[in-house]
C-alpha cells in the first residue's frame, strides 16, 4: 500500500485539515491486457485500454463492470464520443461501431443493421439523430438516419444509379442546408429531404476532381447554390427544385469557396486562393456578380458581416475595413490599421468595432476609421487565451506575460504582469465565486474580482519531460460551445447542439451527469515531494493544500476525475488501483 501524508502548512489549520477525508488507497482493478490508456469519461467512468480491449470501471466501485475484447487493442484515436450521450464510436478502417460505454453493450453494430462497411458516423442533435454513410451488405452506397435514443432506423437512400451518380460516392461527409442533405456523388450532388429521408433530385455536372464543395438552399423558392473548385478551376452553380440549372453553363468564380451564404436578392461569397480573399455578390435572379471584380483582400479573413451599410471585414493581417454593397469599394479611404491576427472581432451599436488581436486591443469607428480610445498595446504575447466574465461582461485576458480586464466600449485594465515560475504561461481560466482562477500545470492564482491577488501558489514539477508521459492519449469530442466572441456580443449558442441528446441514460445516470460540477473544488498538482513523487489536493478557493499522495514513481501514470473525486493509478503493468480525493 502506498504511503499516504496529511500535510498540515500552519497549525491554525490543523484541527480542520484532520477532520478531512485522506486520501487513501480504497479501490483494485486488475486488468487482463497490459495496459496503455486511462481516460476518465463523463457519468463518472474510466475507461482503460489494454492490449486485450476496453475496460470500463466506475468511480468508487471496487471492481471492473466490463472489458470490451472484439476490437482487440483500441488506440485513443480510434474512439470517439458522441456528446451528451453515454455512447463512444469505435473506428477502425470502415469498421465502426457503436457502444455504451456504460455497461460495455454494443447498441449499434454494421452487421445487424444491414450495413459492409461504414465510412462515417455523424451525430445532428437538431433531431436527436445518428446519419451513417457507406455500403450495405448489398455492396451498394447508401445514407441512413437512426434515433439516437434506440438506434432504430427512420429511414434510408440508396444510391444506386450509377448513370446520374457514377460509381461512387463521398461517404466521409455530406452537407447541410435548410432541411435538405447534399451528398457529393463521382459526377454531381444528391439532396435528400432530411425529415422524410428520401432524395429530391440529383445533379450529375460537377468536376469529378472538385474536392471543395460548399452548398446554401432556400427550398422554398427552389433555388439551390453549389460553389465546387478542384484548385484550379472554381465554378457557382444555381439549381431549381428539380436539380437543373438554370444557367447555360457554370458560373465562374475567382477563388476555392471558403463561405457562401443568401441575403434577400443576392449570394454572397467568400474565396480564396494561396494569397488573397475574395468577396463577390451575386445576382439570385440572373446569377450575374454584383461587381465587375471581385473585391480582394490580401491573405486570409478572420470575419465578414453584413450591415445596413456594408460588408465590414477583419483580415488576419490587421486590417478592417467596410465594402460598400453598391460599388464595391471600400468605404473608408484606409483601412483601420491594427495588430496582426485577430482572437475576437465584435460589431458593436453605432458603427463601432472591437477587436482583439495578438499585439493590442482597440474600438474604432467604422465610419471614421478613429479610434474611441487609445489601443492597449501588449508587451509579449506567448500564449494568449481569454475567458469572458458574464457576470461583468468583459474579457479576461492573459496574453502570457500580462493580466487584462477588458470591456467592449474599449476600457481596460492591466491587472498584472504575468511570471509563472519554471516559465510556464497560463493556460486555464476558470470562474469561482471569490474570484477568478488563473493557472497552469505547476502555478496557480486566485484574484479578486477586483483585480487583487488572493492567493498564489507554486509547486515544482517533477521532471520536464513528466507531461508528455501522462498525456496518455485523449478520447475525441465534437462538443459544442459557445466562442468568447458570441457571449461578448450577447449571441446565444444554438440550444439544438446541447440539450436534446440525453440518450441512453436511465434516470440514475442522468442525475450523475448533471451533477458532476459539485465537486469541482481542488486542484491536484502532481510535484516532488520529501517521500518521492505524489500529488498535492489544493482548495481551489484558498490555495490551501490539504492533502499529500505519494506515488514513489518518477513517471506516474494516472488520471484524476475531478468530477466524482477519484485517482486512478497505474500500480503495476495489469493493476489500476484508485483513490478516493473525496
Amino acid at each position: 500500500m502506498k504511503k499516504i501524508l496529511l500535510s498540515i502548512g500552519l497549525i491554525g489549520l490543523a484541527t480542520a485539515l484532520l477532520a478531512q477525508t485522506n486520501l487513501t488507497q480504497k479501490y483494485q482493478y486488475p486488468i487482463s491486457g497490459s495496459i496503455e490508456m486511462i481516460e476518465k469519461m463523463p457519468g463518472g467512468i474510466a475507461l482503460i485500454g489494454s492490449s486485450d480491449g476496453i475496460s470500463g470501471i466506475e468511480a468508487h466501485s471496487n471492481e471492473v463492470k466490463y472489458t470490451y475484447t472484439k476490437m482487440g487493442k483500441i488506440k485513443p484515436e480510434e474512439m470517439q464520443i458522441i456528446p451528451n450521450t453515454s455512447y463512444i464510436i469505435l473506428s477502425r478502417g470502415y469498421s465502426k461501431l457503436v457502444i455504451d460505454y456504460i455497461t460495455g453493450k454494443e447498441v449499434f453494430t454494421p452487421a445487424e443493421n444491414g450495413w459492409g462497411a461504414i465510412m462515417s458516423i455523424s451525430p445532428d442533435f437538431s433531431n436527436n439523430t445518428l446519419t451513417i454513410m457507406g455500403t450495405t451488405n448489398k455492396g451498394g452506397y447508401a445514407l441512413g438516419v437512426y434515433n439516437l435514443n434506440n438506434f432504430a432506423k427512420i429511414g434510408m437512400v440508396e444510391f444506386s444509379d450509377k448513370k446520374q451518380m457514377g460509381v461512387y460516392i463521398n461517404a466521409l461527409t455530406y452537407y447541410e442546408s435548410e432541411g435538405k442533405l447534399f451528398v457529393r456523388t463521382e459526377k454531381g450532388i444528391v439532396c435528400i429531404d432530411k425529415n422524410k429521408i428520401t432524395t429530391d433530385w440529383v445533379y450529375s455536372d460537377l468536376d469529378k476532381t472538385s474536392g471543395i464543395i460548399k452548398v446554401v438552399a432556400d427550398p422554398a423558392k427552389g433555388e439551390y447554390y453549389i460553389c465546387e473548385s478542384n484548385g484550379k478551376n472554381h465554378y457557382l452553380h444555381k439549381l431549381n427544385s428539380s436539380g437543373n440549372l438554370t444557367t447555360k453553363k457554370p458560373v465562374k468564380i475567382p477563388g476555392m469557396p471558403q463561405n457562401i451564404s443568401l441575403t434577400d436578392k443576392m449570394l454572397y461569397t467568400h474565396t480564396a486562393d494561396l494569397k488573397t480573399t475574395f468577396i463577390q455578390f451575386y445576382n439570385r435572379e440572373t446569377s450575374l456578380p454584383l461587381w465587375k471584380k471581385a473585391f480582394a483582400i490580401k491573405g486570409p479573413v478572420f470575419m465578414t458581416q453584413i450591415t445596413p451599410n456594408g460588408l465590414v471585414y477583419a483580415a488576419q493581417t490587421g486590417a478592417i475595413n467596410t465594402i460598400d454593397l453598391t460599388s464595391g469599394k471600400t468605404i473608408l479611404k484606409k483601412e483601420i490599421k491594427t495588430g496582426a491576427v485577430y482572437k475576437n472581432v465584435i460589431l458593436l451599436p453605432n458603427d463601432l468595432v472591437f477587436y482583439l488581436s495578438l499585439k493590442d486591443m482597440g474600438v474604432a469607428n467604422l465610419k471614421t476609421g478613429e479610434y474611441i480610445k487609445e489601443p492597449a498595446k501588449f508587451k509579449k504575447v506567448t500564449n494568449m487565451i481569454t475567458a469572458y466574465d458574464e457576470k461583468n461582461d468583459r474579457l479576461i485576458v492573459s496574453t502570457g506575460t500580462e493580466l487584462y480586464f477588458i470591456k467592449k466600449d474599449g476600457s481596460n485594465t492591466k491587472v498584472m504582469d504575468l511570471k509563472f515560475k519554471e516559465e510556464e504561461t497560463p493556460s486555464k481560466i476558470e470562474f469561482r465565486e471569490k474570484g477568478i482562477l488563473i493557472g497552469a500545470a505547476q502555478n496557480n492564482m486566485l484574484i479578486s474580482y477586483d483585480g487583487k491577488i488572493i492567493y498564489e501558489s507554486y509547486y515544482k514539477a517533477p521532471g520536464q519531460s513528466l507531461a508528455a508521459k501522462i498525456a496518455l492519449g485523449a478520447v475525441t469530442a465534437a462538443l459544442a460551445s459557445q466562442s468568447v466572441g458570441q457571449g461578448m456580443a450577447g449571441n446565444q449558442k444554438d440550444s439544438r447542439q446541447s440539450s436534446q441528446a440525453a440518450s441512453g441514460l436511465g434516470g440514475e445516470m442522468s442525475k450523475k451527469f448533471r451533477a458532476t460540477e459539485a465537486t469541482k473544488n481542488h486542484l491536484y498538482i502532481l510535484t516532488k515531494l520529501d517521500d518521492g513523487v505524489g500529488l498535492v489536493k489544493i482548495n481551489k478557493d484558498n490555495g490551501q493544500k490539504e492533502a499529500e499522495l505519494i506515488l514513489k514513481d518518477k513517471k506516474p501514470e494516472y488520471k484524476v476525475d475531478e468530477d466524482f473525486g477519484v485517482l486512478y493509478y497505474k500500480k503495476e503493468n495489469k493493476l489500476i488501483i484508485g483513490f478516493d480525493l473525496r
